[in-house]
């Protein structure tokens, strides 16, 4: 029984790699790049600036606005590349590949 379970996992471990090669082959091939005027949009967005208020990271307001502006310049400059912005154990970050903003608030 027990090797009928590792067989198993390891067969699901391959196929959820597989799946997220592909997930992220299909990303690649259908991922639309945004002008720059539509980054700045998104960045600078109310909504945007709300949420980053709204994170409690022991940053202030206007160096978590200092940062999405740094995002924003270097994601235009590259967009086809990952950009993050780190503040003591803080980071906030964009992923290109699916236009996802992100914040990791570096609690333990």
């Amino acid at each position: 029984m027990s090797n009928t379970d590792a067989n198993f996992q390891q067969l699901f471990q391959l196929t959820s790699q597989v799946n997220k090669d592909n997930e992220s082959s299909t990303l690649l091939v259908n991922r639309l790049t945004p002008t720059d005027d539509q980054i700045k949009d998104w960045l600078q967005s109310p909504q945007i600036k709300q949420w980053l208020t709204k994170l409690l990271m022991g940053i202030p307001n206007n160096l978590k606005i200092e940062a999405i502006n740094t995002i924003i310049k270097n994601v235009i400059q590259n967009p086809d590349k990952d950009c993050r912005v780190q503040f003591g154990s803080s980071t906030i970050g964009v992923d290109v590949l699916r236009w996802q903003i992100w914040a990791n608030l570096g609690i333990l």
